[in-house]
């Protein structure tokens, strides 16, 4: 009897080593803002963060993250511990936001619009806010048009519309009736501003586990308004 088969074990062991180290070498995520880029929990796509998660250093962030730069929605906190919540992009503040300063052991608040990080001034009637998120990626808000007042939710993953694949759904809306259709899901003749919630359950991203997802948002122009949820 012949046992000269196992004399291959060891060289089939060394190819999956090898094989198998340039996936743990695929694990490093950066994050391209060096006061924040220490430590970094959270997806990541060719190297870089994108999606939402956390990352620290001297200072801290929490939020979206779009090629390794918040970008989205999130919160900063300076090592001073002065902090900005509110909207990203490229890294810089912009959108809506509110600044808070520490001075002399007391808060001081700025409130309203950023543009490429310099602030614009107060914004007392924002066209929607996204109040609260849990589950979930970005939430955008689109008016489509004026002739109508409708707000339409569609829910998206990986660019691709995926309202098959989530459960439990419920809507709430501060007016108007609920619609929903092969095509449409939403509320029809609505009155703004209008309060919104919108609650399901979803699998994660590896269908490892159900994931319970919640969002609250405002939106206080009229017209036909698409709101998209990314999970």
């Amino acid at each position: 009897m012949s046992y000269r088969s196992c004399s291959v074990l060891p060289g089939v062991i060394l190819n999956l080593i090898i094989g198998i180290a340039p996936l743990y070498g695929q694990q490093e995520c950066k994050v391209l803002i060096p006061r924040i880029a220490d430590y970094y929990s959270g997806p990541c796509v060719k190297g870089l963060a994108h999606g939402t998660g956390e990352a620290f250093g001297i200072d801290q962030y929490r939020g979206d993250f779009i090629k390794g730069l918040p970008d989205g929605i999130g919160t900063y906190i300076w090592q001073s511990g002065d902090r900005y919540e509110g909207e990203w992009k490229e890294g810089l503040r912009h959108g809506r936001g509110v600044m808070t300063f520490i001075t002399a052991g007391e808060d001081s608040i700025q409130a309203g619009s950023w543009k490429r990080d310099l602030y614009m001034g107060k914004d007392p009637s924002p066209r929607y806010s996204v109040l609260y998120r849990q589950g979930v990626g970005r939430v955008t808000c689109v008016r489509m048009g004026i002739s109508r007042n409708y707000v339409g939710i569609k829910f998206t993953r990986s660019g691709e519309s995926s309202a098959g694949i989530i459960s439990d759904l419920m809507l709430t809306g501060s007016s108007g009736s609920e619609y929903i259709s092969d095509t449409f899901i939403g509320f029809e003749n609505v009155h703004f501003p209008f309060e919104g919630r919108v609650r399901f359950m979803a699998p994660n991203a590896f269908y490892s586990a159900t994931l319970d997802c919640e969002v609250r948002y405002v939106i206080n122009q009229p017209g036909a308004w698409t709101v998209t949820i990314y999970y």
